[in-house]
């Protein structure tokens, strides 16, 4: 079963390119989030917000909890 969903991001900008590989392998997401499951790529419009963000240590930790 297939379906959509809205994606919301953290950080506002303007998506300059999206992972066309996923339409035939849309699992590489779940296995592989930091090489070929990326999703999309953003032109970052205010990089002041990114020093909200948390890193791939900090987010494990929460999501672990």
């Amino acid at each position: 079963m297939k379906a959509v969903s809205d994606l919301f991001t953290p950080i506002s900008g303007e998506v300059v390119e999206i992972n066309t590989a996923l339409d035939g392998d849309p699992a590489a997401v779940n296995r592989e989030p930091y090489g070929a499951g990326w999703l999309m790529k953003v032109r970052v419009s205010n990089p002041d917000e990114a020093t909200s963000l948390l890193n791939a240590t900090e987010y494990e930790k929460l999501a672990t909890s």
